[in-house]
């Protein structure tokens, strides 16, 4: 079965976002968090306010699934740890040991700390879902170049990041699946074996948004396409697609006070959802960041109601689904 989602920043959604999503005929929430919003630390504070458990308990009865796609190793393996194990974290391109993004592969005790932080986070957000996106981290040029894991692309790195978490959670939930983000440098085929329980999710970030991504006039977007055929090859089981078709933050460079409308080309949603129906895609996400009740307010619905109508035409081709 086919399903349609949307990831909303943790602080813009209330009932006014399920009110909007029972219309769009979508079910599927991702609740997801931004660094500057406090990164995963901030979203748990969230989750134990009590309007939050009556929000998300309002949801699931509404008939809502909600997931929490985020980009977690800041928070499962601290920076604050360096000082006292500088050899946890990466190499960066200069050949400096550095905190600043994800950390050394090859070390054995940090695999395990972030596998141990991993079953600990599966604890707290304690999501109904067996189909978790917890990610390596959110930059370019975020891996490791120490002598042990320069023989790994960052394809490579990212695997063994989304295998390690992998691992600890399905000490919390032993049917868990944990996605392979096919993202900035990741956004490759990875040479290393793929467990069975990583499925492939696919967030073309770099894409020409104005012009279907099946084009062949445009070169970014004939690469993700490109990208997109080889991945599919390795991970055939299952696939994700994450889209940005109604993330303002993105447009906006994710600075709220520059959020502006979207702009949404029928035609391109329409070829866009026509292409992604030729591979074994069972969600397709959008990104809806900065979609607060101030954006509503100034600027409505219509293209939210515009892009639902275009992806139950095109890819999940049944409204009552």
């Amino acid at each position: 079965m086919r399903n349609a989602g949307i990831i909303l920043c943790y602080q813009d959604i209330d009932d006014k976002w399920l009110d909007i999503l029972e219309k769009m005929n979508i079910k599927n929430i991702g609740i997801h968090t931004l660094y500057q919003c406090g990164g995963v630390s901030g979203l748990l504070e969230w989750l134990e306010e009590e309007k939050t458990k009556k929000l998300l308990k309002d949801a699931e009865i509404r008939g809502f699934n909600y997931t929490f796609p985020i980009h977690a190793v800041d928070y499962l393996l601290p920076r604050r740890l360096f000082n006292e194990h500088p050899d946890y974290f990466r190499v960066n391109k200069d050949n400096t040991r550095t905190n600043d993004w994800n950390f050394c592969v090859s070390n054995k005790e940090a695999l395990k700390y972030v596998e141990e932080s991993s079953y600990e986070l599966a604890k707290k957000l304690n999501q109904k879902s067996n189909h978790y996106e917890i990610w390596a981290d959110d930059s370019l040029n975020s891996y490791c170049h120490c002598d042990k894991c320069k023989k790994y692309s960052p394809a490579d790195q990212n695997l063994i990041i989304s295998s390690t978490i992998l691992k600890g959670l399905k000490r919390f939930n032993k049917e868990a699946k944990n996605s392979y983000l096919a993202y900035q440098d990741s956004l490759d085929v990875p040479n290393l074996k793929v467990d069975k329980d990583l499925f492939l999710e696919f967030a073309p970030i770099d894409r020409n948004h104005l012009v279907s991504i099946s084009s062949n006039d445009d070169r970014n977007n004939k690469n993700n396409k490109n990208i997109l055929d080889k991945l599919c090859k390795v991970f055939n089981k299952e696939v994700y697609i994450l889209e940005y078709y109604l993330d303002v933050s993105y447009f906006c460079k994710w600075n709220r006070a520059n959020a502006k409308g979207l702009e949404l080309d029928e035609h391109v949603l329409e070829e866009d959802f026509k292409f992604y129906d030729k591979y074994n895609v069972s969600k397709l996400y959008t990104f809806a960041g900065f979609i607060d009740n101030e954006w509503i307010n100034k600027y409505g619905t219509l293209d939210l109601m515009k892009y639902s109508n275009s992806i139950h035409k095109y890819f999940i081709k049944d409204i009552n689904n």
